[in-house]
């Protein structure tokens, strides 16, 4: 039996909970205390570290056994984003045999309201049921909604979680919280966007630099003339200015200019009037990149003004409405990050952490990313065929799912 309760509790014993935390200090449970990680390989379970040697067959069936593995870097450094060695390797799971108690997890998400994060969702909640755990959920509705984390990471510490996977609406924002929650003695997974705390236990990180870096080297190496607009999504998020920064510099020597950026939320009605405006703003553009919902929104307006097949679009992140986009000859390109296991991962960290057992590799994992193009990139570019489905989609018909019991 687990240490904590199994019931969550009330929003009303939050305050008294963090005041009890605030007497240990930060950085107790140190890195210190933990085993060493354990070494990078070139191969495990059939799978190779090496993107290259592995076919999307190959892949997609490692992804949904399961005994899963999948390619992975570790990041060597502390914080998100930074320059740190990249090296690859192979990520397999901990089985539920190596578990010595019923742990109860904790989840907080910034929306579910669009598909990449209901397959954020779908990832975490399968590894949860692989391992026989229990797992509650929270959305916050939103990236600007930080006070919502805020008080949802509060009811996680609060309310019994064993260990808190977090992924955020802010960089920075939720700091001090985590800091707090950590002096508990509650390890804190960081999962997907990505916080600047060092109080966090393991990171697992979309990497936007190599996403939007892939992006950039890839118009580029088209030889085309790309006249851009940028969609990344909400202001003053650290990881999506990072995003543009390394499609910048992956893009410099070519044809590609950026000629404005146009941030806000990410959901779909928010992204039609950036699009229409920057139709009107920008009569130059032939490039619309941003977020998925944006390549979404954008079908209407160009279809409405007949520039469909003078403006391209392509997404930094994969749902099935790109794929679908794709496949239609609505939307060109897309970054695959190969991303939806970072929820699993994430999962295993924090079981890690509880069980005390090492880090595959290290305490900082990405995934290897590509870009996926459709008909509409033209015969040379299209490589839709070798999108790896298990991999960057939720499964059809899949709808969040908020609470998992323990076996």
């Amino acid at each position: 039996m687990t240490t904590r309760s199994r019931t969550f509790i009330a929003p009303i014993a939050i305050a008294l909970a963090l005041t009890l935390g605030g007497c240990t200090q930060v950085g107790d449970t140190t890195a210190a205390e933990r085993p060493d990680p354990s070494p990078v390989v070139a191969e495990a379970a059939g799978i190779f570290a090496d993107p290259a040697k592995n076919t999307p067959d190959t892949l997609a069936s490692a992804a949904s056994a399961q005994d899963w593995a999948v390619p992975i870097e570790v990041i060597d450094c502390q914080t998100p984003g930074c320059e740190g060695t990249r090296t690859a390797s192979v990520y397999t799971p901990l089985a539920p045999s190596d578990l010595t108690q019923e742990w109860n997890l904790c989840a907080v998400l910034p929306h579910v309201k669009d598909p990449y994060w209901v397959g954020q969702n779908a990832a975490m909640v399968a590894e949860a049921q692989r391992m026989g755990i229990a797992l509650q959920t929270y959305e916050a509705g939103g990236y600007t909604e930080i006070s919502n984390q805020l008080d949802q990471l509060s009811n996680c510490a609060a309310g019994g979680a064993d260990a808190i996977i977090a992924s955020a609406v802010s960089n920075e924002a939720l700091n001090t919280r985590i800091e707090e929650i950590a002096a508990q003695g509650i390890p804190v997974i960081d999962a997907v966007n990505g916080v600047t705390s060092e109080s966090v236990a393991g990171r697992a990180l979309f990497d936007y630099c190599t996403l939007g870096g892939n992006l950039g080297r890839h118009l580029k190496e088209t030889g085309k003339k790309v006249r851009a607009v940028w969609f990344p999504g909400p202001a003053g998020v650290g990881s999506l200015e990072q995003l543009m920064s390394c499609f910048e510099k992956e893009s410099a020597g070519g044809d590609v200019e950026v000629l404005g950026v146009q941030y806000g939320d990410t959901g779909k009605d928010a992204q039609l009037n950036l699009v229409e405006n920057a139709l009107s703003a920008y009569p130059e553009m032939n490039y619309v990149i941003g977020s998925a919902t944006t390549v979404d929104a954008a079908v209407g307006p160009l279809a409405e003004r007949g520039l469909e097949d003078k403006i391209d679009t392509a997404s930094y992140y994969f749902t099935p409405e790109v794929y679908s986009l794709l496949d239609s000859g609505k939307a060109t390109c897309s970054s695959a990050g190969n991303d939806l296991v970072l929820s699993r991962i994430a999962v295993d960290m924090a079981l890690r952490a509880l069980e005390n057992k090492p880090f595959v590799g290290g305490d900082y994992v990405g995934t290897a990313a590509s870009v996926i193009c459709g008909p509409a990139a033209g015969k040379q570019h299209n490589n839709l065929d070798t999108l790896v489905k298990e991999l960057n989609l939720a499964p059809d018909g899949y709808r969040p799912v908020f609470t998992v019991e323990a076996k």
